[in-house]
């Protein structure tokens, strides 16, 4: 049922923003907030609803009409008094072309009508008819119409910006996510200690400062608009104000190296960001400083700013005086010696694919990426970074406040010890880590996912890691959050009961830089770590089943199925098969049973899909599914599993598509004319068994194509 949401919802919602504002951040407030809160707090309703609404609208150009709302009763005179505040205005010059283009065609009609200028054809799209007007009008001619005088112009907007900055520690946040709150749309954490996210004004002042900063040039460069001249650049002893400090004048100079090769380097002189120091080294030993970057690049490995850096340092040092011409990336790529084939219907599953490869091979294998590590990371610091002591923002964090600033261990170290020194015995670990699940299960934590199996895919870290590699590993996470929190190897094999994490790369794959300092921490502690290379082609011990099915018509979502037909191929050949009638429970029209000879009587006592439904799974579970325009026995056999509420997925490969592919030339691609073109026996076409067996020969003389290519 659908939340209704008080007259004065918007308003209320605007007094506890400024009530966080007012009660824990007064410190960290400019004159000009202080201003306008004072100002705001002592109008007329009407004056404050109007003003709250308009700001809960992405532009600035407001349109006095759309101000007839339940909770405001003289619009007018409200739009008038803010006015005389100061916080709307008429349309600035400035911003005639803007306000241009988000009037309505109707709008940009009635503005040349009233300026008796020509019109263009009403047929034309908006686009146009906007070019039209810009052609035939300025600023001077429009002030005085009665359109422009019908439009105000927000100019509290910095102000508001700010403060929803302090609220929710970032640029994004807005105004209706208390609507979406109020509604269920959005889910908030309970029980937050509300505070300051800054104890001082200068920490506040330079992240926002940094971040307006950093928005700006990339809203520039997204939009291709000039670049902005460059900011001041003021220092910050915050963390995260620094990260964005350096990201900005990485990102300045990346933007300005194509035109101004040497410019953008002396930016990247200002950055600690790792790309900037990795770019401007590999400038500046081209053009000729050769001693200078070798020389920096050893005193960085004498003290790496972060182990980034360090992997750089080092790799360049090895290239350039070693004469060494692949990088540590390439290098572990190449050291690889598993090599996985896959057929290319897998490229959007590849990691899924090459467990059920190492399962079908007798291989324990497990998904594992990210995920596992942060949920051990979650629960096993629960206490801390939900403390209700901790400097808070509010409900609308998604993060704890000591990832935001990536400062866990810095500043709760003891704490953090004491967590981990929990975890010494395995045993007791485990009783810990099930009882902090079971306790806080499904609560918003901004770390992980909560699913089912998230003990047992933990537990397996206990069983098969030393209990002091996972310290060691939860230890760095909370050093460096920031740094370690992804980069995680894709999957996990135990083979002859050695537990090895499988870091999947396809064929033009890279290995990014936060995975080469995950993978090389988790070696560093003794962790196995590897890579396994996937080949795109026909894998030779790839298993499929060829399905074929007949149905009451052709619509999965209004008919249902009388029978399925299957078979298993492996090494182009049959190694299982499985087949069953179905009830439909429903009536097999006289022009199906003509098609099929399949009739009411053959199905009044077979199995429902029900019954069978878990038979048919095992039966295809692990390999491709195949179908002569596979979208339709997919579909319908998805469909019954939906009815019984459960979810179906498989990788699925079409015989006619490739058959499309394959030999582009034929005249049909029907089963029955295919199988007549290859000289294919068939027993009885639009018989499930019968027409599973001929779409598997197709299978067959498809892959030896495809090898043959």
């Amino acid at each position: 049922m659908r939340k209704i949401l008080p007259t004065y919802y918007y308003l209320d919602h605007f007094a506890e923003f400024l009530r966080f504002l007012t009660q824990y951040n007064h410190h960290l407030l400019r004159p000009e907030d202080l201003e306008f809160i004072a100002a705001f707090q002592v109008q007329q309703k009407d004056v404050q609803c109007v003003l709250v609404r308009s700001l809960n609208r992405k532009y600035p150009f407001l349109a006095h009409h759309t101000f007839a709302y339940d909770e405001i009763h003289e619009a007018e005179d409200a739009i008038i008094e803010c006015h005389h505040l100061g916080w709307f205005t008429l349309i600035p010059e400035a911003e005639y072309q803007a306000w241009l283009e988000q009037l309505t065609k109707a709008e940009l009609f009635a503005l040349l009508d009233e300026l008796s200028l020509p019109l263009p054809p009403k047929s034309l799209a908006k686009a146009h008819i906007l070019e039209w007007v810009k052609a035939r009008t300025n600023y001077a001619q429009v002030q005085e119409t009665a359109l422009l005088q019908s439009y105000s112009y927000r100019l509290v907007d910095k102000v508001i910006e700010y403060g929803l900055f302090l609220f929710f520690g970032h640029l994004s946040g807005r105004l209706n996510q208390f609507s979406m709150r109020d509604l269920g749309i959005m889910r908030t954490r309970k029980q937050v200690a509300e505070g300051a996210r800054y104890q001082n004004p200068r920490d506040a002042h330079a992240h926002y400062y940094w971040s307006v900063a950093l928005r700006d040039i990339r809203r520039a460069h997204k939009y291709k608009l000039p670049l902005p001249a460059p900011v001041d650049d003021i220092e910050t002893s915050n963390g995260v104000g620094q990260e964005l400090r350096d990201t900005y004048w990485f990102v300045y100079g990346k933007c300005l190296f194509a035109t101004e090769p040497q410019l953008a380097v002396q930016y990247w002189r200002k950055s600690q960001h790792s790309d900037a120091i990795a770019k401007r080294l590999r400038y500046e030993y081209q053009h000729g400083d050769k001693e200078k970057v070798i020389a920096e690049c050893e005193a960085m490995i004498e003290e790496p700013p972060n182990e980034v850096v360090l992997f750089f340092a080092m790799d360049f040092l090895a290239r350039k005086t070693k004469q060494k011409r692949t990088s540590i990336l390439t290098d572990w790529l190449r050291s690889s010696s598993d090599i996985i084939t896959l057929d290319e219907i897998h490229r959007n599953r590849v990691e899924y694919a090459c467990v059920e490869v190492y399962q079908q091979r007798g291989i324990e294998a497990y998904r594992m990426e990210n995920e596992p590590w942060r949920a051990l990371f979650g629960l096993v610091f629960w206490p801390i970074l939900f403390d209700a002591n901790n400097p808070a923002g509010n409900e609308f964090d998604h993060r704890p406040y000591h990832l935001i600033h990536n400062n866990l261990y810095s500043e709760r170290a003891e704490d953090v010890e004491h967590e981990l020194e929990a975890l010494q015995e395995p045993d007791k670990a485990e009783r810990l880590l099930l009882q902090r699940a079971t306790q806080y299960y499904g609560q918003s934590n901004g770390i992980f996912r909560w699913h089912k199996v998230i003990h047992q895919r933990m537990t397996r870290f206990f069983k098969y890691l030393t209990t002091a590699q996972i310290i060691a590993m939860l230890r760095s996470m909370a050093q460096n959050y920031a740094m370690y929190c992804d980069g995680f190897p894709d999957i996990a094999i135990v083979e002859n009961e050695r537990f090895v994490f499988k870091e999947i790369k396809a064929q033009g794959d890279v290995l990014r830089k936060n995975q080469l300092v995950t993978l090389a921490k988790m070696r560093e502690l003794g962790i196995a770590v590897d890579i396994t290379r996937v080949k795109w082609g026909v894998d030779p011990d790839q298993i499929y089943v060829v399905v074929d099915i007949e149905t009451t018509g052709g619509r999965a979502g209004n008919h249902r199925i009388t029978e399925i037909g299957a078979v298993k191929i492996q090494h182009g050949n049959i190694i299982d098969e499985w087949q069953s009638l179905l009830n439909p429970e429903r009536i097999i029209p006289k022009n199906i049973t003509a098609l099929t000879g399949i009739d009411q009587s053959m199905v009044a006592n077979a199995p429902r899909f029900a019954e069978v439904s878990e038979s048919l799974r095992t039966f295809m579970e692990g390999t491709i599914f195949v179908a002569h325009n596979v979208n339709f026995d997919y579909g319908f056999i998805k469909a019954e599993y939906e009815r019984i509420g459960e979810r179906f997925s498989m990788p699925k490969l079409c015989t006619v598509q490739q058959m499309r592919k394959t030999y582009p030339k034929l005249a049909s691609y029907s089963l029955a004319n295919l199988t007549k073109h290859f000289g294919i026996n068939m027993t009885r076409h639009h018989r499930a068994m019968s027409d599973a067996v001929a779409a598997s020969e197709l299978l067959n003389i498809i892959n030896q194509a495809r090898n043959e290519n």
